[in-house]
């Protein structure tokens, strides 16, 4: 692996999207259905995650991402989400 993936494309402070699919095919289940196709803020970058006990290759980078609440349940929320998603998940949000 290269210093640029076991660190993560992202870092603390990054506005990122969602995808909507994966950038390549990926057995990880952990992405939230309810952050499908929306804007978050990179809080906590992990870097790659390795699990021997469950996957036999490590996992892509791993982000803590901050959504507004309102994007995702409706205006009347009035809190944030926080969620974990992998890089093969994510894009970089063009403000």
């Amino acid at each position: 692996m290269t210093a640029l993936v076991e660190t993560g494309r992202f870092k603390v402070g990054d506005v990122v999207r969602v995808r909507t699919s994966p950038t390549f095919p990926t057995v990880n289940p952990r992405t939230p259905p309810y952050a499908l196709g929306h804007v978050g803020k990179v809080i906590k970058a992990y870097g790659v995650i390795v699990n021997p006990q469950d996957h036999h290759q490590p996992y892509e980078p791993l982000y803590t991402l901050e959504f507004d609440a309102a994007q995702i349940w409706g205006p009347h929320a009035s809190h944030v989400v926080v969620a974990e998603v992998h890089d093969e998940w994510l894009e970089l949000f063009a403000q």
